[in-house]
């Protein structure tokens, strides 16, 4: 049976520990884990703990309305245009395997920092 989501928010079941504010991909067992570097994936985690595979989280999908919060490789300057990398997190730095995720609304200053990120819907790899 097919479903509907007017939310922009939605529960799955985790594969491993995801931290808050990671960008996640659904896996082939229809749970999520942490995106990686070439890796769009589908939103990012809202459920603030570390959780398990079999643990539930929310999950703010790329097509809800507004910012998205993500969780930084690097420091970011607002305005930079933002990627994909490794484990969940976003970075500044453009590469091959990469896709654009949008623009930072704020600066950072490390990794694990949180960043303000206004979602670009149609984004494609950078070349």
């Amino acid at each position: 049976m097919s479903q509907r989501n007017d939310s922009g928010f939605r529960t799955f079941t985790a594969n491993e520990a995801i931290e808050l504010y990671s960008r996640v991909k659904i896996h082939t067992d229809g749970k999520v884990q942490k995106a990686g570097l070439a890796e769009l994936g589908v939103g990012t985690n809202q459920t603030a703990a570390a959780f398990a595979d079999g643990d539930e989280i929310s999950v703010k999908l790329y097509s809800a309305g507004g910012t998205h919060k993500m969780r930084c490789k690097e420091a970011v300057d607002v305005g930079d245009a933002v990627f994909t990398d490794a484990a969940g997190e976003i970075q500044d730095t453009s590469t091959s395997t990469a896709f654009q995720i949008g623009f930072a609304l704020e600066t950072t200053t490390a990794e694990d920092d949180i960043c303000e990120v206004v979602f670009v819907p149609g984004i494609t790899a950078v070349s």
